[in-house]
């Protein structure tokens, strides 16, 4: 036997579906943080020799549309319990808004990071960019992938230092380091 709602739990959860929140809306709408995932348009832009496609801001936006729709069922609970009506039940229209937004949220995680990496994969082909191969430049990290424009640096031990983790910083690093080894190659001797 399941106990009934309450108002205390009602509030309970909307509290935690709020603090919930904070990180997808922080990590979507901050501008210093926003920079953090590598913005694959900044880089195309700057014609870096090496980019990075990161697609971890798909798990944020997922995360928002659960945590956003969980604080709505929770706050329409709440009111409902303080007007004296029953909780809703799983067979509520709110209750079943609440499990699509759910389903929607993990479609964003799983088939949705495929399309988005895809689409971002097409950019980097179209501008010429191919694909460094698994255990080369970015070993450290997971979800982020390498493109080079010469294959040669995906196994070129200097910008293997620097492209360690991932960081938004390291292709215009890598950008430096390539721009003072041919400044240092047509100086004349």
């Amino acid at each position: 036997m399941t106990k009934p709602m309450t108002i205390k739990k009602s509030l309970i959860g909307l509290v935690f579906f709020c603090i919930l929140l904070i990180p997808p809306f922080e990590s979507l709408f901050d501008k210093e943080i926003l920079g953090r995932f590598g913005r694959l348009d900044f880089q195309l832009a700057a014609n870096y020799p090496v980019i990075y496609i990161n697609i971890e801001y798909s798990t944020f936006i997922a995360g928002g549309i659960i945590a956003l729709s969980g604080a709505m069922f929770m706050l329409w609970q709440l009111i409902c319990l303080n007007k004296g009506k029953p909780p809703r039940s799983s067979e509520h229209y709110s209750t079943k808004a609440f499990a699509t937004a759910a389903i929607i949220g993990f479609l964003f995680i799983f088939p949705g990071r495929h399309i988005e990496r895809s689409h971002m994969e097409s950019l980097a082909e179209q501008k010429s960019y191919q694909a460094c191969p698994p255990f080369t430049l970015l070993m450290n990290s997971v979800s982020i992938d390498a493109w080079v424009k010469d294959f040669s640096l995906c196994n070129d031990p200097e910008v293997d230092k620097i492209a360690m983790y991932g960081y938004p910083d390291e292709p215009a690093k890598i950008a430096e380091l390539i721009a003072m080894r041919n400044k240092a190659l047509t100086r004349p001797q």
